[in-house]
């Protein structure tokens, strides 16, 4: 099948599920996912244009995660910094221990235990993102706070990611998480000296005609995602940094309201993606020690994260909204 045919099959298939969706009030998402089962292998396997479909994908998240950066100014970032980073690495230490005790009284291997605790550790940052998006939430306390708890798990994902090999590989470790950080510090001050002392002075310039403001939002986002991939960092969080930097110019929120659109074509490809990965036939056998965790993370997360909050002094509300809302 051609890629135009092929890409127009997926996008009547995602919107009748959506229909479906909408009629059951249930979040697009699961739409978007089951979609890509059905035209994935497991089913109908329509998809042979895996790689662009996943291109298409990291587009779309590439372009969320910048859009969410434009609602989070540097001075967000400082309010809620100290909730995030405790309720993070709080959440991150108890749900790997819970979880490596899970799965060791469920006789996974000792290697197999830790590598699913770690696992369950994480909150799914995209999911996460577009849901608080899709809701309209992000100026919202709650929704702050999660963003920030989500930037403090990535950033200790990152370290583990880069840990773990060098850990197993014996020796350099220290010096190579050192460069690492260096080499990420310096690239966040390259973006934020480029957005105060170039962007923000060409702003006004920038403003005058819509459809150059829209292709530097583009070429800014995508660029400064490049960037960081370019240098071993993630590219979402290079585009969540372009985001941030461009926080404080008076037509962030035009920019974002232009890119919306764009956004939600290429997340959908995103979605369509991960759920053409699921292998139905390998469910089954880990159904019993799924659901067994998945208690683990959808209680036991909000859990903690209501306990942390509430010592923080933060309003029982608000520490159930960020729990429920992390536990994705």
């Amino acid at each position: 099948m051609e890629l135009f045919a092929e890409i127009s099959v997926l996008v009547a298939v995602a919107a009748g599920i959506a229909a479906v969706m909408r009629f059951l009030r249930q979040p697009l998402i699961i739409g978007h996912i089951i979609t890509g089962l059905i035209v994935g292998p497991s089913v109908f396997n329509l998809i042979s244009s895996g790689e662009t479909l996943a291109l298409m994908g990291q587009i779309g998240v590439a372009i969320l995660l910048f859009t969410v950066g434009l609602h989070l100014s540097p001075d967000i970032v400082r309010q809620f910094g100290r909730v995030s980073f405790i309720t993070g690495i709080g959440q991150v230490v108890f749900t790997s221990l819970a979880g490596f005790a899970i799965c060791m009284a469920l006789g996974f291997s000792p290697l197999a235990s830790f590598y699913i605790s770690v696992a369950l550790a994480f909150s799914s940052t995209i999911i996460i993102l577009k849901l608080i998006s899709d809701k309209g939430d992000l100026e919202v306390l709650y929704a702050k706070i999660a963003i920030g708890f989500l930037l403090v798990q990535d950033l200790i994902a990152v370290l583990l990611l880069l840990g773990i090999p060098l850990f197993s590989a014996g020796g350099g470790t220290v010096l190579s998480i050192t460069q690492f950080i260096l080499t990420g510090a310096a690239l966040v001050g390259f973006v934020v000296l480029a957005s105060r002392f170039f962007v923000s002075k060409a702003s006004r310039f920038l403003s005058q005609s819509q459809e150059f403001l829209f292709l530097f939002a583009i070429t800014w986002g995508m660029g400064i995602a490049a960037l960081f991939q370019a240098f071993g960092f993630s590219l979402e969080s290079g585009a969540l940094i372009a985001g941030v930097a461009l926080a404080a110019l008076p037509a962030r929120h035009e920019i974002s309201a232009r890119l919306t659109p764009l956004r939600d074509f290429f997340i959908v490809m995103f979605f369509i993606f991960l759920g053409a990965q699921m292998q139905i036939s390998e469910v089954a056998g880990l159904l019993p020690a799924a659901l067994v965790l998945s208690a683990l993370v959808l209680v036991g997360n909000p859990l903690i994260l209501i306990a942390l909050m509430g010592y923080l002094g933060y309003r029982r509300k608000t520490s159930l909204q960020t729990g429920l809302t992390v536990a994705q």
